[in-house]
């Protein structure tokens, strides 16, 4: 294998830093704010939370970042993974630029403990109810992640919003110094968070960064890396 083509992006290289708990403890701690308390607020929907709820959430979460450099994960479909490594344009009736992502992704230090098809499901919000969407359905023997450091063009926000309300997802958005705010369904909550807890955000399409790569999760904990991103001759390649 040649040295370009081997994995660099393993469990322990998604560890480059504090783990959210850490920063959401020590925030709390310098607030004065009760941790059980704030955990009921962040977990909760912002549809139903009061605007002095939401601000502490908002305040509190706006301080955990997304640096350059720190590791993004990404959990995609299978199809998708299959339309990264076929270098396609096009997924299903879409059309699709393999050389970019977009959407909700988190930290790697966020995630490197989801080693598990239950655990990617509940800490990333990912049951769907059997509608079809989620990237780790029920009974799935394993998962496809994206692996890359955050490029210094990264264009993502902290998932702030509400479900089924412009008006109060706007508001939300704005108690950080944002523009529009997200509405989204149900498991969407607005705070921030996933409903299983971890910071999330959102991003613009951006280009990814060479040699991001997939992974290849198992039901029992092992993984490996499946494919590349060549940014220098704009391919997908599989290791």
């Amino acid at each position: 294998m040649a040295e370009d083509e081997a994995e660099q992006y393993d469990n322990q290289a998604l560890r480059d830093g504090p783990h959210y708990q850490e920063e959401l403890d020590n925030q709390l701690a310098a607030r004065g704010l009760d941790a059980s308390e704030h955990d009921k607020l962040r977990l909760s929907r912002t549809n139903e939370l009061s605007d002095a709820q939401a601000r502490e959430v908002v305040g509190v979460r706006d301080t955990i970042k997304l640096d350059e450099g720190r590791m993004v994960t990404k959990v995609i479909p299978p199809e998708t993974m299959q339309a990264y490594l076929k270098n396609a344009t096009k997924l299903g009736k879409y059309d699709f630029n393999p050389g970019e992502f977009r959407g909700c992704i988190a930290r790697g230090c966020d995630t490197a403990d989801l080693r598990s098809m239950d655990q990617l499901r509940d800490g990333l919000a990912l049951d769907d109810g059997g509608a079809g969407w989620s990237a780790v359905p029920q009974g799935a023997s394993e998962a496809y992640q994206l692996r890359f450091p955050a490029p210094h063009d990264i264009r993502a926000a902290p998932s702030f919003g509400a479900v089924g309300d412009q008006g109060r997802a706007n508001h939300v958005a704005d108690m950080a110094g944002l523009g529009e705010g997200q509405v989204m369904g149900d498991p969407f909550l607005g705070t921030g968070y996933t409903g299983g807890g971890v910071p999330e955000w959102t991003a613009e399409p951006t280009g990814l960064p060479h040699h991001a790569e997939i992974w290849r999760m198992h039901a029992d904990g092992t993984e490996g890396a499946i494919g590349f991103f060549d940014k220098n001759e704009g391919l997908w390649k599989k290791i």
